[in-house]
């Protein structure tokens, strides 16, 4: 009669367990028999990871034994160990790979840029990036600086739409302000606007019923959002419009007419 310590689940003072050698001519001699045999030991190694590692090492000495007497059960506790490892080697390549993704340059130089809180921050953090780029990375931000000189109006243009003065603009983008001044004055867009006006009898306990009155589309250069809705507001408010709460909103020509999404907007209370 043979003994093997074991610890149970709750880490308690190790058990002496009893068994009987089972009759090896009973074990699986098929491919298939021990495939199906080796997915329930797997299943039955769940629990603790205590468990576990005692499972495996119990397999480990059982597999010695058995291979030193010849018995299918060697092999197929060879069988099973290997299946083991492989399953485990899986996991760390795999783990490996995930973090060599998550530090790549580029990666990183996002993550800074995040929290980089101005001007000054980001300018920096370039100059430190910029020499030690591997050359894909390198090639990536080269091609893409390729690009947005193509698309540099547009960029300016849609930072000024949002507020942006035309000093913020040329410090982000590195640029000379006359440069950003030109631009704006040479790349107009266009503002699509409508005028809202609030029923009579509406109360703070409702939602803001918004009826439009008007609409329409002009060119803009240089102004924000905010700017074109004041304006429009201090042209279209006549005496009747005066005595009633107004509302203009503004979008850049394209971006539908979502009031939640307006780029910029301007209102008029009634006075008493």
């Amino acid at each position: 009669m043979d003994t093997n310590e074991q610890p149970d689940e709750q880490g308690d003072e190790p058990t002496v367990a009893h068994y009987t050698r089972a009759d090896a001519s009973k074990f699986p001699t098929t491919p298939a028999g021990q495939e199906a045999s080796i997915e329930g030991m797997v299943a039955a190694m769940g629990g603790t990871e205590a468990t576990r590692i005692h499972n495996r090492r119990m397999l480990a000495q059982q597999r010695a034994q058995e291979e030193a007497e010849g018995t299918a059960m060697g092999r197929f506790q060879r069988h099973l160990l290997a299946e083991f490892e492989r399953f485990e080697a899986e996991r760390e390549a795999e783990r490996r790979q995930y973090e060599a993704a998550q530090g790549t340059a580029l990666d990183m130089l996002a993550a800074a840029f995040r929290r980089a809180r101005s001007t000054e921050e980001r300018h920096d953090l370039a100059e430190q990036v910029g020499s030690s780029l591997p050359l894909a990375e390198a090639g990536v931000i080269r091609r893409v600086a390729k690009a947005l000189e193509a698309a540099m109006p547009g960029v300016v243009v849609d930072a000024r739409v949002d507020g942006w003065t035309a000093k913020e603009i040329a410090a982000e983008l590195d640029l000379t302000p006359s440069y950003v001044y030109r631009m704006l004055r040479e790349y107009p867009w266009e503002a699509a606007w409508s005028l809202y006006v609030m029923p009579d009898g509406w109360t703070s306990d409702d939602d803001e019923p918004w009826e439009r009155v008007t609409g329409g589309t002009e060119e803009s250069a240089g102004e924000t959002a905010d700017e074109v809705a004041r304006r429009i507001l201090d042209e279209r408010l006549d005496p009747k419009l005066a005595t009633k709460r107004v509302r203009v909103a503004v979008w850049r020509a394209g971006d539908g007419d979502d009031l939640l999404e307006a780029r910029g907007d301007a209102e008029h209370e009634p006075t008493e």
